[in-house]
């Protein structure tokens, strides 16, 4: 999976269910968070339906047997029934798919709550209140982004405080978490850490340029914004993964996947140095299973999930590594940045005529004082946030072509190295959701705004019928 700016997994963003504040809330929402209080300048349980905690119980025991069964001697080189199409049992669909539902819930109560917590520090002066706290303790415009921006930020993260602790539960309670408390507030507060100050920095940059060119500030944001998306895609597995997550060579423990891996990587025709090669430590808090591609330049790694490497044999994680390096040889990672710019091309002209006309309808009500004060960054979140929303279908959209590519490109590469090459990525595909939950038929309109990746029956399907080589075709990629 890509994990520029999207957190890494191995099938697709769990809608509105944060996995892990260390994964989702630091990079993710750190990195969009810079876009936010940057607009340019300046990324992760709601409604859970009261029936979800009778299903949470059996969900939790089926998933803690398949966990003893992953890992039990032998288990990794059983030889599976051959997959035709994505299944899960009744039972496990019905978990699959009021999972899904709550996702969905949670991903607008949030969004809405949101708007509703932004709306009312306006609308009371809650936000004046922090300029006025801010101005008079310091004249030094980064002094007081010191002050404003933090305090914004806590306040939208502390009133969306419960709904994050309800989704962590509803994911213990299905078994897709088995991280503590303890550790999942620890891992909040680092993401916390991480995201005020990404935020005062932003927010003190923009703030400088709306001052100072009220009209063409997004010009200079648009620069900024650009920047800081490549800095923060660069620094994520250098600084912020590991905060999270324990990472060591994949060599030291899978050292024949590693020459199968070395293998697949010279047909490519790209250079992956083998200490980029990475396992990383999930179990410790996560069931789920995933590979991802993260960072740019000397900092790009292929990463694979140990609960992956319990739950598959070695040509299903070659497999999966083919997908991840489709993403590597094919530059997916700065193709999403070049995306993203264009995307913030189109944005941010828009938002400031909506900036401009906003406060020029409500700055009174709101205490936003002419030129635009350090309020005026509350407002210009409150429009980023409704743009981002609509924004969300066509960002989803390209992510999907993206990983459909990646999946071609799998194929392609794999085909030959690993005996029965589509039917071992079909049985990828089918571990991939069973231990993930994937719902195995979603609405084509919760694919439309919801889905990152093509769902997992697709996919399955695809892997079977991709078979250019055996009507004398062309590959896409791969000669």
């Amino acid at each position: 999976m890509l994990s520029e700016l999207k957190k890494p997994s191995g099938c697709r963003l769990r809608m509105g269910i944060a996995r892990s504040p260390g994964r989702v809330s630091a990079v993710r929402r750190a990195i969009h968070i810079s876009i936010l209080a940057a607009a340019a300048v300046c990324s992760i349980g709601v409604c859970a339906r009261p029936s979800f905690a009778a299903k949470a119980v059996t969900a939790q025991a089926n998933l803690a047997q398949q966990a003893a069964n992953a890992i039990a001697p032998g288990n990794s080189s059983a030889t599976p029934a051959p997959i035709t199409r994505y299944t899960l049992s009744p039972e496990k669909t019905r978990q699959a798919q009021a999972l899904a539902r709550t996702g969905r819930r949670l991903y607008f109560a949030e969004f809405f709550w949101g708007l509703l917590i932004l709306w009312l520090a306006l609308r009371t002066g809650w936000a004046a209140k922090i300029r006025d706290w801010a101005t008079r303790a310091a004249s030094n415009s980064l002094v007081q982004a010191a002050i404003f921006c933090p305090l914004l930020v806590l306040t939208l993260d502390l009133a969306a405080f419960p709904l994050h602790a309800w989704a962590h539960r509803v994911l213990r309670g299905y078994g897709l978490s088995v991280q503590g408390w303890g550790s999942w507030f620890l891992d909040w507060i680092k993401a916390e850490a991480i995201t005020l100050i990404i935020a005062t920095f932003a927010g003190w940059i923009l703030f400088l340029l709306i001052r100072r060119n009220p009209r063409r500030w997004w010009i200079g944001a648009w620069v900024g914004a650009v920047l800081l998306i490549i800095v923060g895609v660069y620094i994520q597995p250098l600084i912020i993964e590991p905060l999270f997550y324990d990472f060591h060579p994949l060599s030291e423990s899978h050292p024949q996947l590693v020459r199968d891996v070395e293998q697949t990587i010279a047909r490519a025709g790209v250079s992956i140095p083998e200490d980029r090669i990475l396992e990383m430590v999930a179990s410790q808090k996560l069931n789920e299973t995933n590979a991802y591609v993260s960072g740019i330049g000397n900092a790009k790694r292929v990463v694979f999930w140990d609960t992956l490497l319990a739950r598959t044999n070695e040509p299903q994680a070659l497999s999966v590594f083919g997908h991840e390096l489709g993403h590597y040889a094919l530059g997916h990672v700065w193709k999403g940045i070049i995306l993203g710019a264009i995307g913030l091309a189109f944005a941010l002209p828009l938002l400031a005529w909506l900036f401009n006309g906003t406060l020029h309808k409500w700055e009174k009500i709101w205490y936003v004082r002419p030129p635009q004060d350090w309020t005026s960054l509350a407002v210009l979140l409150l429009l980023i946030s409704i743009l981002q929303f609509f924004a969300t279908p066509i960002n989803n959209a390209a992510s999907r072509y993206i990983e459909h590519q990646a999946d071609v490109y799998g194929l392609e590469v794999t085909h030959g190295i690993v005996p029965n090459s589509q039917q071992i990525a079909a049985q990828t595909d089918q571990i991939l959701g069973e231990t993930n939950l994937e719902d195995p038929d979603p609405s084509p309109y919760v694919v439309f705004w919801f889905y990152t990746h093509p769902p997992i029956a697709e996919r399955l399907d695809f892997a079977l019928h991709y078979d250019p080589w055996s009507n004398g075709g062309t590959p896409e990629f791969i000669h």
